[in-house]
């Protein structure tokens, strides 16, 4: 059994492999490990369009290398910040909010500044995370399986730059209640600390549900 990661992204690979833990960190791969480097253009319409055409993309890849094998699982994930106030954006668009010649520093700055006179109560939002996979059962045949995993959070966004660890939106998105602030007991994902963010992410709750299904297929 091979999990196959549709990403080549440093800090994603490591998030994922911390989640997954000991148990199966023989069996993780990303694309640089079978020497493939592809970036679909993700044109779909909604988090699993997207996390689909990036594993379909790299089906499609390792098939055409011979690469393939029995019980691998090839798997891409789409993530992204649903802010309630913004209608939920960045959302699908998360990677590439307000333009992508900018810095994710920029981003979140704008991003507050959009929401600097918003009420507290009001700056609701969740993070999700959508596994596509697909399961090789026959190499030889082309036979295989589609399958889909979520999970998700609800938080809030700070009011400020919050930035010890993590990357992407972590130093604005806070999990708890809105009521944290008031209270002065702001938790972001960057200031809780990468490992117990690994614990209650979106990212590890969605791996969670896959990881449930492999030890039921695989008596793991």
């Amino acid at each position: 059994m091979r999990l196959i990661f549709a990403t080549n992204n440093k800090h994603k690979m490591s998030e994922i492999t911390e989640i997954l833990g000991e148990k199966y960190k023989d069996f993780v791969f990303k694309m640089s490990d079978l020497d493939i480097a592809i970036d679909p253009e993700e044109n779909g319409k909604s988090f699993l369009e997207n996390a689909t055409i990036k594993s379909t993309a790299l089906y499609k890849e390792m098939e055409s290398k011979n690469l393939l094998k029995d019980d691998d699982y090839i798997i891409s994930d789409d993530t992204g910040l649903c802010i309630d106030f913004l209608n939920g954006e960045p959302g699908i668009y998360s990677a590439r909010y307000i333009g992508t010649d900018i810095s994710q520093d920029e981003k979140n700055l704008k991003i507050l500044d959009m929401m600097k006179d918003i009420e507290d109560s009001e700056r609701t939002a969740y993070f999700i995370t959508v596994l596509s996979v697909i399961h090789i059962i026959d190499a030889k045949k082309h036979s295989f399986e589609s399958l889909s995993f979520e999970g998700k959070i609800d938080g809030y966004i700070a009011k400020s730059i919050e930035k010890t660890e993590g990357f992407g939106y972590d130093p604005i998105f806070a999990v708890g209640d809105t009521s944290d602030i008031s209270k002065g007991s702001v938790k972001t994902y960057s200031n809780i600390g990468i490992s117990e963010k690994n614990k209650i992410s979106h990212r590890a709750r969605a791996l969670h549900n896959f990881v449930l299904y492999l030890a039921k297929k695989h008596n793991i």
